[in-house]
C-alpha cells in the first residue's frame, strides 16, 4: 500500500464480528495484536500492533449479517466540496444508515457500491486512521471482488477519483490495480467460478506478516484456509477465514512492494484511540 491516510485513500479497517472476545484472542494469537477500548463508542475496540492502532473490532448487530472486515476511506470535509456520501448515492451506491460520531476520533458512515460491497467513509475528528501500514501486523493491501468490474471502475472513479489499470497479478485471474496519483493501494478481481460458491461482492483486507506460510499454518488452528499460500508479484499471500467466518488475507510483502515511510502525523494514531 503506497498511499494511506490522505483524502480518498484507505485509512482504516475494522472487523464486525459475532464474538468480539473470541476474535480478539484469535488475532492476538495470529498477529500479536492487543486491544484497547475506544472512548465514546461502547463495545468498540482498537487493534494495536507495537502500540500503534492498525484496525478496529466491534460487535455485529443482531440478525443474520455475517462477520466481516470493512475498509474505510478518508473523506474530505464537506467544506472542501460535495460530501462523499452524496457522491455515493449519485453514483448508484447506498448509504447504510446514519453516520456514527466518535468524539475526538471520527465520523464514520457505512456505504455500499453498486454491487453491494461494503465500505466506510471516515471523516477525521482528530484521528487520521492507521498508525502504520505494511509492517508486520498491519494492513498492506485491499482487494475488491465484484460481479461488475466495469461498474466498479466507474463508481470508485466518480466517488473517490481513483485510477484503475490492468495489472499483472500472477494468480491466474484478470486483475485491476487501484491507485491515487500513481500510488497503488489495492486491486480488483471479477468473481468467477474459481471463487467459493456463494461469494458475494466484498472487500478483502490483506494483513502483513513476516512469513505467509507460517501464518497460514497458525491460522488453520482456528480458521479456514480458502486459498493456500500463493506467490504473486507483491509477495506471497493466503486467504483465510477467522473462527466467526470473516474473510481476510495474510501477505508477506516482497522488498519492492513495501511502502515508503508513513505520512507525517501517523504516529499520533494510537494516542488518539485513548
Amino acid at each position: 500500500m503506497k498511499t494511506w491516510n490522505v483524502p480518498s485513500a484507505p485509512c482504516w479497517a475494522d472487523l464486525c464480528t459475532a464474538d468480539p472476545g473470541a476474535a480478539a484472542r484469535f488475532y492476538g494469537s495470529l498477529l500479536g495484536w492487543e486491544v484497547r477500548e475506544v472512548p465514546g463508542l461502547d463495545g468498540y475496540r482498537a487493534f494495536l500492533s507495537e502500540g500503534e492502532a492498525v484496525g478496529g473490532l466491534g460487535p455485529r448487530r443482531p440478525g443474520r449479517r455475517p462477520s466481516v472486515w470493512r475498509p474505510y476511506f478518508l473523506a474530505e470535509s464537506p467544506a472542501a466540496g460535495e460530501p462523499l456520501a452524496d457522491r455515493v448515492a449519485l453514483a448508484r451506491g447506498r448509504v447504510l444508515g446514519e453516520p456514527v460520531e466518535v468524539p475526538g476520533v471520527c465520523r464514520a458512515t457505512l456505504c455500499t457500491d453498486g454491487s453491494g460491497a461494503v465500505f466506510g467513509l471516515w471523516e477525521p475528528h482528530g484521528h487520521q486512521g492507521f498508525g502504520r501500514v505494511n509492517a508486520p501486523g498491519s494492513a498492506a493491501w485491499l482487494d475488491l471482488a465484484t460481479t461488475d468490474p466495469d461498474g466498479a471502475r466507474g463508481f470508485y472513479s466518480e466517488v473517490f477519483g481513483w485510477q484503475a489499470r490492468r495489472a499483472s497479478h500472477g494468480a491466474g485471474l484478470p486483475y485491476t490495480e487501484w491507485s491515487l496519483g500513481g500510488r497503488p493501494f489495492g486491486g480488483m478481481t471479477r468473481i468467477t467460478e474459481a471463487f467459493p460458491a456463494g461469494t458475494a461482492p466484498r472487500w478483502l483486507v490483506h494483513l502483513s506478516v513476516p512469513d505467509c506460510d507460517a501464518a497460514a499454518a497458525r491460522g488453520r488452528l482456528g480458521a479456514g484456509v480458502l486459498l493456500p499460500p500463493t506467490t504473486v508479484e507483491p509477495g506471497r499471500f493466503s486467504v483465510l477465514t477467522d473462527p466467526q467466518g470473516a474473510m481476510f488475507a495474510v501477505i508477506a510483502l516482497s522488498r519492492e512492494a513495501r511502502a515508503e515511510p508513513r505520512p507525517a502525523g501517523g504516529d499520533r494514531a494510537a494516542a488518539m484511540m485513548g
